[in-house]
Parts: structure tokens; C-alpha cells; sequence
């Protein structure tokens, strides 16, 4: 039906472009797009709100500007098996990071062990959406000879009126079945349209909390049984002929959120890129790895690193029998009293300390203050502090936080009118 109104379409179109033109007239290709398209919206046979000849025309519209636009110039890698390994015709793409996976089995050409791999590609700067991959897709199919290509998300949804659960599992059975009834097939899965996430937020003692879980439990249970059983059957040639194959049934996942493509991912346990696996071994290593802190000098690791964790003193300290109420910093002032502790331990204990010499020591070690709080500083003492925040970040070291404290205007303000007021 729909070749037949295509056929009638091209001829009275040619028809009427012969009365005004010569009759060597030749129907170009984009021409045959736009009345494919046409044809196509007529019928209703979409990929999502768009037709294949509309995808294919933007195809030719980039090559036509590819001179003027780089981003054009970029083609897409298609889906031929690379030396040594097969596709397993699972292809996961992650909207937010903006990148394709698309899963393999490497056979060890000496051991013949069998490893599953990941190739990634970046995704361009025009595929923000599931309209933009559809170029990309097609590509994919074309390099695989792919008789069918199905795209099921929600434009499709709502063109048959499926809106309740049982009307989107029919829909989603006619879609499956009918690729089943080809040898090579791809079915294009937009997850985050047809499974929804469901946020709540809340007050918790650590702060304002936010709580995802998935809406369509049933619709995602099912599409994730159907992604598992994706397969490619192997070569029956032992050439490895990509066009003598058996049967290919692909399957694309795409997810932007990345809550559920996380939950994804774990529940049908998709083979990670090295990338993913490093990051992972970097997460770990973080949550486990104790961070010395230079504010408080205690040990943290960073997942408990909250606001109240770290109680310290965020200024300097001075000297208050100094005439000029001399700068010290909180680590210098800390070993001078250590050591002076130990010079007067040592006088005392060999009876070389008078009664004078014993209360100017002891009225010496108070003679150090912080200027945020004007508490005095004490070798043996708890750090404590008079602020509360978060622990400092690993990458800061001691000299860094000392110079933070001390060119702190506030502090030497207050500190100016300190020394004001002991001149008067």
C-alpha cells in the first residue's frame, strides 16, 4: 500500500515538473526524500516523531555544509566486528555522560579465552536527544544490514493511545514480536520516557535529602528480560563474513538519568568499560583511605566528611606578652610550648627551678591566644575549636590553611584594635 501511493506520488509529481521542464528531467535523491516523507507521515510509519527519509535528508543536509560546519565532518563508527571479536548486540547509551557502549565478546587468539569487552564512542554535540541518535542509529543499522529498526519511547505510546500499563505491554509485544520476525532486526529503547523516576525530598539530620525510585516497575522488569535474551548468533562462516550470520537481534538502552541507568546497569550486570572500572577502584580507594585534616589535625574518611564533623579554630594565634602581640601560627606555637614543657620538667627535676622562676613559667604557657575566639592555647590539650564546618579537602596542606588564617582581614583587623588598646 504504502509503495503503491510512493509510486503514484513520484509519477504525478514527475508528471507536472516534465510540463514546465525538459523532459530529460531526473529525479534527484533529495527530492525522493522529501516525497518519501510524505509518503511516510501519511501512512503513520515514524521512527519516534520523525520519519527515516526526514533523518536520512538531515544526513545529506550535514554532508552538503560539511565545509562550513566540522561538527558535520565526524562519522559515526559503524558496527563491524573488530579482530578477534564478535558484538553481543547490546548497545547502552548514556545521555548524560554522553557516550556509547556497545558490548563484545574478544576471543584470546592464543589462549582462546573468551572475555566480554566494552567499545565506547562519544556522542556529538547535535545528539542531546533520542531524535538526534536516530542518525546515528540508521548508520548502525545500515552497517549491519538491519531489516528492521523499532524505536519504542513515548511518542509511540501515545500514537496508540497506550496509557495505561496493559495498553503499553500490548504495544510493546506487537513491537517485540515484530522484530522477532526478522532475521536482523534493532530495537531502540527509550528507558527514561518509558519507565519515569519519582523523587521525593525530605529533612534529615545530615541536610535536605532527595529519594529516587522507578515508576513502571513491571514495563522495566520486562524491557530488562527482553535486553538480557539479545543476541548475535555467530559467523557460520569461518571467514567471519559479517553478511553470513544466522541471526542478529539487536537491542539499544538509552538513558539519561543517571540514577536508573545505574540501577540498569547493575541489574543486568553490563560489562564495564576500564574507564568505569578505574573510576570504581578510585571511589573505593577515596571511601576507605583516612584524610589527615589540617584544620582539627584528626583523621577522616571522605563519605563522612559532613558539615559539624571538624571542630577548630580558623585563626591565628599571638602572643599576648609581646609588645607588638606577635603572629604565631598554630603549629609553631604548639612545638614551642612542647619544648619549653620539657626544659622546665627537666630544671625541676634536678632542683634547679626557684618558686619565682616556676610561676613565670607557668604564667608564660598561657601567654598564647587565638584571635577568632581569644581562647588560649595549651601544648597538652585537646585541638577543640570555636567553629564547626566540614573537614578540609586532601589536597590541603598545612602551609596552605596557615596562610589562609593568617591573611584573614577580619582577624588582622582585630588584632589592630588589640594593639590600639594596649597603647592607651
Amino acid at each position: 500500500m504504502f509503495n503503491r501511493s510512493l509510486r503514484r506520488l513520484i509519477t504525478a509529481y514527475c508528471h507536472n515538473v516534465q510540463k514546465t521542464t525538459d523532459a530529460s528531467y531526473e529525479l534527484d535523491y533529495r527530492t525522493m526524500l522529501v516525497l518519501t516523507d510524505m509518503t511516510a507521515r501519511q501512512y503513520r510509519i515514524l521512527l519516534g516523531a520523525e520519519t527515516l527519509a526526514t533523518i536520512l535528508l538531515r544526513s545529506t543536509n550535514h554532508q552538503y555544509h560539511s565545509s562550513k560546519d566540522e561538527q558535520a565532518q565526524e562519522r559515526f563508527h559503524d558496527l563491524a566486528n573488530q579482530r578477534d571479536s564478535i558484538f553481543t548486540g547490546k548497545i547502552l547509551i548514556d545521555m548524560d555522560a554522553r557516550h556509547v557502549s556497545i558490548e563484545a565478546v574478544r576471543t584470546h587468539p592464543i589462549t582462546h579465552e573468551r572475555e566480554k569487552i566494552v567499545h565506547r564512542h562519544a556522542l556529538l554535540d547535535t545528539e542531546t536527544s533520542i531524535q538526534g541518535l536516530l542518525e546515528r542509529l540508521t548508520v548502525y543499522g545500515k552497517s549491519r544490514n538491519v531489516q528492521l529498526l523499532q524505536l519504542i519511547d513515548l511518542n509511540l505510546l501515545s500514537a496508540e493511545s497506550a496509557y495505561d500499563e496493559k495498553q503499553k505491554f500490548e504495544t510493546l509485544k506487537e513491537r517485540l514480536d515484530e522484530c522477532a520476525a526478522y532475521r536482523r532486526s534493532m530495537i531502540v529503547y527509550d528507558l527514561d520516557s518509558l519507565i519515569g523516576i519519582n523523587r521525593s525530598e525530605g529533612n534529615a539530620s545530615t541536610g535536605r535529602t532527595t529519594n529516587l525510585s522507578l515508576i513502571n516497575h513491571n514495563i522495566y522488569t520486562h524491557i530488562k528480560d527482553k535486553f538480557q535474551n539479545t543476541y548475535i548468533q555467530a559467523p557460520s562462516d569461518s571467514n567471519d563474513n559479517n553478511n553470513i550470520v544466522s541471526d542478529e537481534k539487536w537491542s539499544v538502552m538509552a538513558i539519561r538519568e543517571p540514577f536508573l541507568l545505574r540501577q540498569f546497569c547493575d541489574d543486568i550486570q553490563f560489562t564495564r568499560s576500564v574507564d568505569e572500572i578505574e573510576e570504581e577502584e578510585e571511589e573505593n580507594r577515596r571511601a576507605t583511605e583516612q584524610i589527615k585534616c589540617v584544620q582539627c589535625d584528626d583523621f577522616y574518611i571522605e563519605q563522612d566528611n559532613r558539615m559539624g564533623a571538624c571542630t577548630h579554630h580558623d585563626g591565628f594565634i599571638y602572643n599576648i606578652y609581646s609588645p607588638k602581640l606577635d603572629i604565631w601560627t598554630q603549629r609553631r606555637a604548639t612545638e614551642q610550648l612542647m619544648k619549653e614543657d620539657s626544659l622546665s620538667i627537666g630544671s625541676s627535676a634536678n632542683g634547679m627551678q626557684t618558686p619565682e622562676q616556676k610561676e613565670y613559667l607557668e604564667r608564660m604557657k598561657q601567654r598564647f591566644k587565638f584571635i577568632c575566639c581569644h581562647q588560649t592555647l595549651f601544648s597538652g590539650s585537646m585541638m577543640g575549636g570555636c567553629k564547626k564546618g566540614k573537614h578540609s579537602s586532601p589536597n590541603v596542606t598545612v602551609e596552605e590553611w596557615e596562610k589562609t588564617y593568617n591573611e584573614n582581614q577580619e582577624y588582622q583587623n582585630k588584632r589592630l584594635s588589640l594593639l590600639r588598646s594596649k597603647g592607651q
